[in-house]
Protein backbone atom coordinates (compact mmCIF):
# COMPACT_ATOMS: atom_id res chain seq x y z
CA UNK A 1 0.00 0.00 0.00
CA UNK A 2 1.00 3.67 -0.29
CA UNK A 3 2.16 5.88 2.61
CA UNK A 4 -2.06 7.53 2.99
CA UNK A 5 -2.83 3.28 4.22
CA UNK A 6 0.56 2.78 6.09
CA UNK A 7 0.97 5.56 7.81
CA UNK A 8 1.44 4.92 11.49
CA UNK A 9 -1.59 7.19 13.25
CA UNK A 10 -4.12 5.11 10.83
CA UNK A 11 -7.43 3.85 12.24
CA UNK A 12 -5.74 -0.12 11.75
CA UNK A 13 -3.18 0.97 14.69
CA UNK A 14 -5.56 3.01 17.15
CA UNK A 15 -6.65 0.86 20.33
CA UNK A 16 -10.18 1.01 20.68
CA UNK A 17 -12.52 0.10 23.52
CA UNK A 18 -13.97 -3.38 23.36
CA UNK A 19 -17.27 -5.02 24.96
CA UNK A 20 -19.37 -2.35 25.99
CA UNK A 21 -17.43 0.56 24.02
CA UNK A 22 -18.54 -1.67 20.54
CA UNK A 23 -21.58 -1.59 21.47
CA UNK A 24 -22.05 2.22 22.37
CA UNK A 25 -19.62 3.03 19.47
CA UNK A 26 -22.16 1.23 16.59
CA UNK A 27 -24.96 2.29 18.31
CA UNK A 28 -24.59 5.86 18.64
CA UNK A 29 -23.02 5.69 14.58
CA UNK A 30 -26.35 4.10 13.75
CA UNK A 31 -28.78 5.83 14.94
CA UNK A 32 -27.39 8.68 12.71
CA UNK A 33 -27.12 6.21 9.84
CA UNK A 34 -31.33 6.23 10.74
CA UNK A 35 -31.56 9.71 10.33
CA UNK A 36 -29.55 10.11 7.10
CA UNK A 37 -31.70 6.98 5.83
CA UNK A 38 -34.90 8.89 6.27
CA UNK A 39 -33.84 11.78 4.59
CA UNK A 40 -32.28 10.32 1.85
CA UNK A 41 -35.59 8.13 1.82
CA UNK A 42 -37.88 11.03 1.60
CA UNK A 43 -35.71 12.58 -1.14
CA UNK A 44 -35.23 9.42 -3.24
CA UNK A 45 -38.27 7.84 -3.10
CA UNK A 46 -41.00 9.52 -0.69
CA UNK A 47 -41.21 12.67 -2.83
CA UNK A 48 -40.96 11.31 -6.77
CA UNK A 49 -43.84 8.63 -5.64
CA UNK A 50 -46.29 10.85 -4.51
CA UNK A 51 -45.73 13.28 -7.60
CA UNK A 52 -46.06 10.58 -10.34
CA UNK A 53 -49.48 9.37 -8.56
CA UNK A 54 -50.42 13.00 -8.31
CA UNK A 55 -50.04 13.16 -12.23
CA UNK A 56 -46.44 14.42 -12.35
CA UNK A 57 -44.84 12.96 -16.17
CA UNK A 58 -42.26 10.15 -15.38
CA UNK A 59 -39.49 12.74 -17.21
CA UNK A 60 -40.41 15.12 -14.77
CA UNK A 61 -40.06 13.30 -11.84
CA UNK A 62 -36.81 11.88 -12.96
CA UNK A 63 -35.67 15.74 -12.32
CA UNK A 64 -36.45 15.35 -8.53
CA UNK A 65 -33.64 13.37 -8.22
CA UNK A 66 -31.62 16.71 -8.61
CA UNK A 67 -32.51 16.89 -4.54
CA UNK A 68 -29.93 13.87 -4.75
CA UNK A 69 -27.08 15.48 -5.80
CA UNK A 70 -25.63 17.73 -2.77
CA UNK A 71 -24.77 13.41 -1.50
CA UNK A 72 -23.22 13.22 -4.43
CA UNK A 73 -21.00 16.57 -4.81
CA UNK A 74 -20.43 16.78 -0.98
CA UNK A 75 -17.22 15.16 -1.52
CA UNK A 76 -15.88 18.42 -2.90
CA UNK A 77 -16.10 20.02 0.60
CA UNK A 78 -15.18 17.02 2.67
CA UNK A 79 -11.69 18.47 3.28
CA UNK A 80 -13.17 21.31 5.06
CA UNK A 81 -14.46 18.21 7.50
CA UNK A 82 -11.35 17.08 8.22
CA UNK A 83 -8.84 20.72 8.47
CA UNK A 84 -11.64 22.51 10.55
CA UNK A 85 -12.53 21.73 13.88
CA UNK A 86 -15.23 23.11 15.66
CA UNK A 87 -15.32 24.51 18.83
CA UNK A 88 -17.95 22.29 20.01
CA UNK A 89 -18.07 18.74 21.17
CA UNK A 90 -15.47 16.53 19.27
CA UNK A 91 -14.12 17.00 15.86
CA UNK A 92 -16.15 15.02 14.10
CA UNK A 93 -19.24 14.98 16.60
CA UNK A 94 -18.60 19.00 16.24
CA UNK A 95 -19.82 18.98 12.87
CA UNK A 96 -22.55 16.12 13.21
CA UNK A 97 -24.92 17.23 16.06
CA UNK A 98 -25.00 21.27 14.88
CA UNK A 99 -26.12 19.83 10.93
CA UNK A 100 -28.53 17.70 12.81
CA UNK A 101 -30.02 20.20 14.73
CA UNK A 102 -30.19 22.70 11.40
CA UNK A 103 -31.47 20.17 9.24
CA UNK A 104 -34.41 19.37 11.59
CA UNK A 105 -35.30 23.13 12.17
CA UNK A 106 -35.33 23.95 8.60
CA UNK A 107 -37.51 20.73 8.12
CA UNK A 108 -39.98 22.10 11.16
CA UNK A 109 -40.10 25.12 9.25
CA UNK A 110 -41.23 23.49 6.09
CA UNK A 111 -44.06 22.30 8.29
CA UNK A 112 -45.88 25.37 8.37
CA UNK A 113 -45.17 26.19 4.25
CA UNK A 114 -47.95 24.20 3.26
CA UNK A 115 -48.94 25.75 -0.14
CA UNK A 116 -45.46 27.77 -0.56
CA UNK A 117 -44.03 28.58 -4.21
CA UNK A 118 -42.21 24.74 -5.21
CA UNK A 119 -39.36 26.90 -5.94
CA UNK A 120 -38.72 27.81 -2.55
CA UNK A 121 -39.51 24.47 -1.25
CA UNK A 122 -36.84 23.01 -3.46
CA UNK A 123 -34.33 25.22 -1.82
CA UNK A 124 -35.44 24.63 1.62
CA UNK A 125 -34.74 20.62 0.56
CA UNK A 126 -31.79 21.62 -1.13
CA UNK A 127 -30.47 23.25 2.27
CA UNK A 128 -31.44 20.10 4.38
CA UNK A 129 -30.00 17.50 1.45
CA UNK A 130 -26.58 19.90 1.81
CA UNK A 131 -26.57 19.70 5.71
CA UNK A 132 -27.38 15.89 5.73
CA UNK A 133 -24.44 15.15 3.20
CA UNK A 134 -21.82 17.66 5.13
CA UNK A 135 -23.18 15.78 8.59
CA UNK A 136 -22.19 12.26 6.43
CA UNK A 137 -19.02 13.40 5.76
CA UNK A 138 -17.98 13.75 9.31
CA UNK A 139 -20.11 10.51 10.31
CA UNK A 140 -18.41 8.49 7.95
CA UNK A 141 -15.37 10.29 9.27
CA UNK A 142 -15.86 9.39 12.92
CA UNK A 143 -16.73 5.79 11.63
CA UNK A 144 -13.33 5.23 10.09
CA UNK A 145 -11.71 6.26 12.90
CA UNK A 146 -13.74 4.26 15.66
CA UNK A 147 -14.28 1.53 14.24
CA UNK A 148 -11.83 -1.21 14.95
CA UNK A 149 -10.45 -3.66 11.55
CA UNK A 150 -12.09 -6.15 13.35
CA UNK A 151 -15.48 -4.72 13.50
CA UNK A 152 -15.84 -4.09 10.03
CA UNK A 153 -17.84 -6.65 9.01
CA UNK A 154 -20.50 -5.41 12.00
CA UNK A 155 -20.22 -2.22 11.36
CA UNK A 156 -21.33 -2.52 7.74
CA UNK A 157 -23.92 -4.65 8.52
CA UNK A 158 -25.11 -2.33 11.25
CA UNK A 159 -25.02 0.79 8.69
CA UNK A 160 -26.97 -1.61 6.58
CA UNK A 161 -29.60 -1.99 9.38
CA UNK A 162 -30.00 1.54 10.36
CA UNK A 163 -30.04 3.08 6.91
CA UNK A 164 -32.71 0.19 6.34
CA UNK A 165 -34.92 1.44 9.36
CA UNK A 166 -34.64 5.16 7.89
CA UNK A 167 -35.98 4.05 4.68
CA UNK A 168 -38.45 2.53 5.98
CA UNK A 169 -39.50 5.39 7.37
CA UNK A 170 -38.38 8.03 4.48
CA UNK A 171 -39.95 5.61 1.51
CA UNK A 172 -42.24 3.69 3.35
CA UNK A 173 -44.62 5.41 6.20
CA UNK A 174 -43.70 9.14 4.67
CA UNK A 175 -45.76 7.76 1.79
CA UNK A 176 -48.04 5.89 3.14
CA UNK A 177 -49.50 8.63 6.05
CA UNK A 178 -48.49 11.87 3.55
CA UNK A 179 -52.11 11.98 2.36
CA UNK A 180 -54.27 10.87 6.27
CA UNK A 181 -51.58 12.94 7.73
CA UNK A 182 -51.42 15.69 6.03
CA UNK A 183 -48.38 18.41 5.41
CA UNK A 184 -48.11 19.55 8.72
CA UNK A 185 -47.97 16.70 11.09
CA UNK A 186 -45.44 14.45 8.78
CA UNK A 187 -42.72 17.08 8.21
CA UNK A 188 -43.26 18.00 12.17
CA UNK A 189 -42.92 14.26 12.92
CA UNK A 190 -39.66 13.61 10.39
CA UNK A 191 -37.89 16.89 12.53
CA UNK A 192 -38.62 15.59 15.84
CA UNK A 193 -36.97 12.34 14.54
CA UNK A 194 -33.99 13.61 13.36
CA UNK A 195 -33.75 15.73 16.42
CA UNK A 196 -34.52 12.60 19.07
CA UNK A 197 -31.51 10.56 16.52
CA UNK A 198 -28.82 13.50 17.60
CA UNK A 199 -28.57 12.05 21.45
CA UNK A 200 -27.29 8.69 20.91
CA UNK A 201 -23.97 10.28 19.72
CA UNK A 202 -23.39 12.25 22.43
CA UNK A 203 -21.64 9.36 24.86
CA UNK A 204 -19.31 9.00 22.19
CA UNK A 205 -17.59 12.37 22.79
CA UNK A 206 -15.31 11.46 25.28
CA UNK A 207 -13.77 8.63 23.42
CA UNK A 208 -13.27 11.17 20.05
CA UNK A 209 -11.76 13.26 22.58
CA UNK A 210 -9.64 10.67 23.85
CA UNK A 211 -8.26 9.84 20.25
CA UNK A 212 -7.74 13.82 19.75
CA UNK A 213 -5.77 14.56 22.56
CA UNK A 214 -3.39 11.19 22.31
CA UNK A 215 -3.02 12.11 18.28
CA UNK A 216 -4.54 9.03 17.42
CA UNK A 217 -7.22 10.60 15.27
CA UNK A 218 -6.32 9.96 11.91
CA UNK A 219 -7.43 13.21 10.45
CA UNK A 220 -4.59 15.63 9.15
CA UNK A 221 -6.48 19.12 9.77
CA UNK A 222 -3.90 21.08 7.68
CA UNK A 223 -3.24 18.09 4.79
CA UNK A 224 -6.44 16.78 4.05
CA UNK A 225 -6.85 17.13 0.21
CA UNK A 226 -8.74 15.91 -2.52
CA UNK A 227 -6.11 15.38 -4.58
CA UNK A 228 -4.45 12.78 -2.31
CA UNK A 229 -6.87 9.50 -2.86
CA UNK A 230 -6.38 10.63 -6.97
CA UNK A 231 -2.63 10.21 -6.57
CA UNK A 232 -2.35 6.47 -5.67
CA UNK A 233 -3.40 4.36 -8.41
CA UNK A 234 -4.60 1.67 -6.54
CA UNK A 235 -7.22 3.81 -4.83
CA UNK A 236 -8.13 5.36 -8.25
CA UNK A 237 -8.63 1.89 -10.00
CA UNK A 238 -11.01 1.16 -6.66
CA UNK A 239 -12.53 4.72 -7.25
CA UNK A 240 -13.44 3.79 -10.79
CA UNK A 241 -14.61 0.97 -9.88
CA UNK A 242 -16.79 1.44 -7.52
CA UNK A 243 -18.66 4.47 -9.13
CA UNK A 244 -19.38 2.08 -12.07
CA UNK A 245 -20.95 -0.28 -9.91
CA UNK A 246 -23.15 2.86 -8.12
CA UNK A 247 -24.26 3.67 -11.35
CA UNK A 248 -25.69 0.12 -12.23
CA UNK A 249 -26.81 -0.92 -8.57
CA UNK A 250 -28.51 1.83 -7.89
CA UNK A 251 -30.67 2.92 -10.64
CA UNK A 252 -32.15 -0.67 -10.48
CA UNK A 253 -33.54 -0.46 -7.00
CA UNK A 254 -33.80 3.33 -6.92
CA UNK A 255 -36.74 3.95 -9.78
CA UNK A 256 -38.89 0.47 -9.30
CA UNK A 257 -41.25 2.15 -7.23
CA UNK A 258 -42.14 4.80 -10.55
CA UNK A 259 -42.38 1.40 -12.23
CA UNK A 260 -45.13 -0.03 -10.01
CA UNK A 261 -46.99 3.47 -9.68
CA UNK A 262 -47.21 2.80 -13.81
CA UNK A 263 -48.30 -0.80 -13.55
CA UNK A 264 -51.19 0.61 -11.76
CA UNK A 265 -50.96 -0.13 -8.10
CA UNK A 266 -52.29 2.78 -5.33
CA UNK A 267 -49.74 5.00 -3.95
CA UNK A 268 -50.47 3.61 -0.27
CA UNK A 269 -50.19 0.36 -1.14
CA UNK A 270 -46.60 1.04 -2.10
CA UNK A 271 -45.97 2.81 0.72
CA UNK A 272 -46.75 0.36 3.28
CA UNK A 273 -45.77 -3.17 1.18
CA UNK A 274 -42.95 -1.86 -0.51
CA UNK A 275 -41.89 0.81 1.99
CA UNK A 276 -42.01 -1.80 4.63
CA UNK A 277 -41.25 -5.03 3.12
CA UNK A 278 -38.22 -3.13 1.48
CA UNK A 279 -36.31 -2.30 4.28
CA UNK A 280 -37.45 -5.53 6.34
CA UNK A 281 -35.69 -7.12 3.71
CA UNK A 282 -33.09 -5.10 3.48
CA UNK A 283 -32.30 -5.81 7.32
CA UNK A 284 -32.45 -9.72 6.85
CA UNK A 285 -29.71 -9.09 4.54
CA UNK A 286 -27.55 -7.03 6.73
CA UNK A 287 -27.74 -10.30 9.72
CA UNK A 288 -27.32 -12.72 6.59
CA UNK A 289 -24.44 -10.60 4.90
CA UNK A 290 -21.91 -11.21 7.51
CA UNK A 291 -21.57 -14.77 8.33
CA UNK A 292 -21.96 -14.91 4.32
CA UNK A 293 -18.61 -12.31 3.91
CA UNK A 294 -16.52 -14.53 6.40
CA UNK A 295 -17.91 -18.13 5.25
CA UNK A 296 -17.60 -17.60 1.53
CA UNK A 297 -15.57 -14.79 1.47
CA UNK A 298 -16.40 -11.37 -1.26
CA UNK A 299 -16.48 -13.64 -4.51
CA UNK A 300 -18.86 -16.07 -2.83
CA UNK A 301 -21.37 -12.94 -1.34
CA UNK A 302 -21.37 -10.96 -3.95
CA UNK A 303 -22.14 -13.91 -6.72
CA UNK A 304 -25.03 -14.69 -3.92
CA UNK A 305 -26.05 -11.42 -4.69
CA UNK A 306 -25.92 -10.64 -8.40
CA UNK A 307 -27.75 -14.27 -8.75
CA UNK A 308 -30.65 -12.53 -6.69
CA UNK A 309 -30.30 -9.57 -7.93
CA UNK A 310 -31.14 -10.72 -12.14
CA UNK A 311 -33.92 -12.78 -10.04
CA UNK A 312 -35.20 -9.46 -9.21
CA UNK A 313 -34.81 -8.21 -12.69
CA UNK A 314 -36.48 -11.08 -14.11
CA UNK A 315 -39.19 -11.18 -11.73
CA UNK A 316 -40.02 -7.06 -12.42
CA UNK A 317 -40.16 -7.42 -15.79
CA UNK A 318 -42.50 -10.35 -15.90
CA UNK A 319 -44.74 -8.61 -13.68
CA UNK A 320 -44.67 -5.04 -15.25
CA UNK A 321 -45.60 -7.37 -18.90
CA UNK A 322 -47.95 -9.46 -17.61
CA UNK A 323 -49.38 -6.81 -15.45
CA UNK A 324 -49.04 -8.80 -12.64
CA UNK A 325 -48.46 -6.62 -9.71
CA UNK A 326 -47.22 -9.33 -7.28
CA UNK A 327 -44.08 -10.56 -9.55
CA UNK A 328 -43.13 -6.53 -9.55
CA UNK A 329 -43.42 -6.03 -5.98
CA UNK A 330 -41.61 -9.24 -4.98
CA UNK A 331 -39.21 -8.31 -8.13
CA UNK A 332 -38.98 -5.13 -6.28
CA UNK A 333 -38.03 -5.85 -2.76
CA UNK A 334 -35.31 -8.28 -4.17
CA UNK A 335 -34.20 -6.05 -6.07
CA UNK A 336 -33.68 -4.00 -2.77
CA UNK A 337 -31.73 -7.16 -0.93
CA UNK A 338 -29.84 -7.93 -4.10
CA UNK A 339 -28.28 -3.98 -3.91
CA UNK A 340 -28.04 -3.91 -0.16
CA UNK A 341 -25.73 -7.32 0.14
CA UNK A 342 -23.50 -5.57 -2.59
CA UNK A 343 -24.02 -2.64 -0.73
CA UNK A 344 -22.79 -4.00 2.56
CA UNK A 345 -19.21 -5.90 1.14
CA UNK A 346 -18.41 -2.64 -0.69
CA UNK A 347 -18.91 -0.68 2.66
CA UNK A 348 -16.78 -2.97 4.49
CA UNK A 349 -13.88 -2.65 1.77
CA UNK A 350 -14.10 1.12 2.07
CA UNK A 351 -14.18 1.24 5.77
CA UNK A 352 -10.41 -0.37 5.39
CA UNK A 353 -9.94 1.69 2.00
CA UNK A 354 -10.33 5.33 3.62
CA UNK A 355 -7.88 4.30 7.10
CA UNK A 356 -5.37 6.47 6.85
CA UNK A 357 -4.92 10.41 7.31
CA UNK A 358 -7.83 12.10 5.99
CA UNK A 359 -10.51 9.36 6.66
CA UNK A 360 -13.35 11.96 5.95
CA UNK A 361 -12.25 12.93 2.58
CA UNK A 362 -11.28 9.87 1.45
CA UNK A 363 -14.83 7.86 2.47
CA UNK A 364 -16.56 10.76 0.58
CA UNK A 365 -14.59 10.82 -1.87
CA UNK A 366 -15.22 7.42 -2.79
CA UNK A 367 -18.78 7.39 -1.96
CA UNK A 368 -19.39 10.85 -2.78
CA UNK A 369 -17.94 10.13 -6.95
CA UNK A 370 -20.18 6.78 -6.91
CA UNK A 371 -23.38 9.33 -5.62
CA UNK A 372 -23.13 11.79 -7.88
CA UNK A 373 -22.57 9.37 -10.97
CA UNK A 374 -25.23 7.20 -10.01
CA UNK A 375 -27.85 10.49 -9.01
CA UNK A 376 -26.70 11.72 -12.94
CA UNK A 377 -27.36 8.12 -14.54
CA UNK A 378 -30.59 7.74 -12.66
CA UNK A 379 -31.99 11.14 -13.60
CA UNK A 380 -30.77 9.87 -17.38
CA UNK A 381 -32.23 6.73 -17.15
CA UNK A 382 -36.17 8.21 -16.51
CA UNK A 383 -35.54 9.71 -19.39
CA UNK A 384 -34.34 6.53 -20.77
CA UNK A 385 -37.45 4.68 -19.73
CA UNK A 386 -39.91 7.72 -20.84
CA UNK A 387 -38.80 6.92 -24.47
CA UNK A 388 -37.54 3.17 -24.28
CA UNK A 389 -39.85 1.30 -21.65
CA UNK A 390 -38.77 -0.42 -18.65
CA UNK A 391 -38.61 -4.19 -20.36
CA UNK A 392 -35.00 -2.30 -22.41
CA UNK A 393 -33.75 -0.56 -18.97
CA UNK A 394 -34.25 -3.76 -17.34
CA UNK A 395 -32.68 -5.82 -20.18
CA UNK A 396 -29.50 -3.97 -19.96
CA UNK A 397 -29.88 -3.44 -16.06
CA UNK A 398 -29.06 -7.17 -15.84
CA UNK A 399 -25.99 -7.40 -18.63
CA UNK A 400 -24.65 -4.29 -16.30
CA UNK A 401 -24.75 -6.43 -13.34
CA UNK A 402 -22.77 -9.28 -14.62
CA UNK A 403 -20.34 -6.90 -15.85
CA UNK A 404 -20.48 -5.73 -11.92
CA UNK A 405 -19.56 -8.74 -11.17
CA UNK A 406 -16.99 -9.61 -12.84
CA UNK A 407 -15.17 -6.61 -12.12
CA UNK A 408 -15.55 -6.88 -8.24
CA UNK A 409 -14.27 -10.04 -8.06
CA UNK A 410 -10.89 -9.17 -9.06
CA UNK A 411 -7.72 -8.02 -6.81
CA UNK A 412 -8.85 -4.35 -7.15
CA UNK A 413 -11.68 -4.42 -4.75
CA UNK A 414 -9.85 -6.47 -2.26
CA UNK A 415 -9.20 -5.36 1.33
CA UNK A 416 -7.09 -2.18 2.78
Amino acid sequence: MTAVHSNPTSSDTIARPAGGGRVSTLAGLSALYVGFGMTMGVIQGGFPTVMRAQGMSMASAGWLYALYLPFGVAFLWSPLVDRWRLPLLAPRIGWIVPLQILSAFVVAGVAFMDGASIALLFALGFLVACAMATMDIALDGLAVDLVAPSWRPDAAAAKLAALSVGAMIGTGAFVALFQSMGWQPIFLCLAAVLLLLALPVLPLVPAERALAARGDDAASPDRASLTRILADPLQRKRLALLTFACCVIFPLSGLNRLMLVDLGLPVETIGWVVGTMGPVAMLVTALVSMPLMRRAGLAGSLAAFTMLGLLALAAMAAGYRGVFPPAAVCGTVLAGAAVSGIYVALTARILGWAAGRQPATDYAVFYGIGRLASTIVMIGAAQFIAHLGWLSFYGLGAAALIVVFALMRGPVSGGA
